[in-house]
């Protein structure tokens, strides 16, 4: 579930999700949604894709995309719409992530990610949470070049499940309010460090507000200077 250094101390930590927060790109998505969509007649096929498309450009023409968490997310919803099973559409997420890994599709990280990371305080802790298969982010971070800027990254999260523990681990005593989650999808990046007591970014990408976030905006660059706000008050 983990790699990177060991868990530090540190005066404050910042919680990144990663896809739709420090990995930006719907080509995966789209090729998942064409491997789901293969398996049906080509007239479902091509409304399947259609619908999926529509979501993506944040203009939802089905019930069952117009609340959907992500791109990814979407293609679930749909699949299930169409009746296609389970197996089918897991394998098709998994040969969408293998196809990740390997490069095969135009990803990047925001405009200025890197600098804001690398221009943090010492004393503040950057780690990244993602419910994506740890197997090939390694690889993902080097390709939008963002390797070794995370102090632990962690895939298979499960989240939101799974992010209560990581929460309690890393906090671990201290201070809920030195802890800020970023991220896209507020039941699986930012709810359960709000019931921890914990800060919140939230980026609203879809223009779904949520105004249990301490911030948000419709991107992460957004959302720098209130990173560069948080952290300077918890640093001394």
């Amino acid at each position: 579930m983990r790699v990177g250094c060991a868990h530090v101390t540190s005066d404050a930590i910042l919680l990144f999700d990663f896809d739709g927060t420090v990995c930006l790109g719907d080509e995966p998505a789209y090729d998942y949604a064409r491997r789901v969509a293969a398996v049906l007649h080509i007239e479902d096929e091509r409304d399947l894709l259609a619908a999926h498309a529509a979501f993506c450009k944040g203009k939802p023409t089905t019930a069952s995309t117009f609340d959907a968490l992500d791109p990814y997310n979407a293609v679930r919803r749909l699949a299930a719409d169409y009746g296609i099973e389970e197996e089918i559409r897991a394998e098709a997420y998994s040969a969408a992530r293998a196809g990740m890994a390997a490069g095969k599709f135009l990803l990047r990280s925001p405009e200025g990610l890197r600098e804001l990371i690398w221009s943090l305080p010492r004393g503040v802790e950057t780690v990244l949470v993602s419910n994506a298969p740890l197997d090939g982010l390694d690889s993902i971070l080097a390709q939008i070049k963002l390797e070794g800027l995370f102090d632990e990254v962690i895939g298979d999260a499960d989240k939101p499940d799974g992010l209560g523990p990581v929460l309690d681990r890393l906090l671990d005593g201290r201070d809920p309010s030195s802890l800020l989650s970023i991220g896209d999808i507020p039941r699986n990046d930012l709810a359960p460090a709000v019931e921890r007591g914990c800060a919140t970014a939230y980026i609203d990408r879809f223009g779904r507000p949520w105004p249990e976030a301490d911030a948000s905006g419709a991107s992460i660059d957004e959302l720098y200077p209130f990173i560069h706000r948080w952290t300077a008050e918890r640093v001394a």
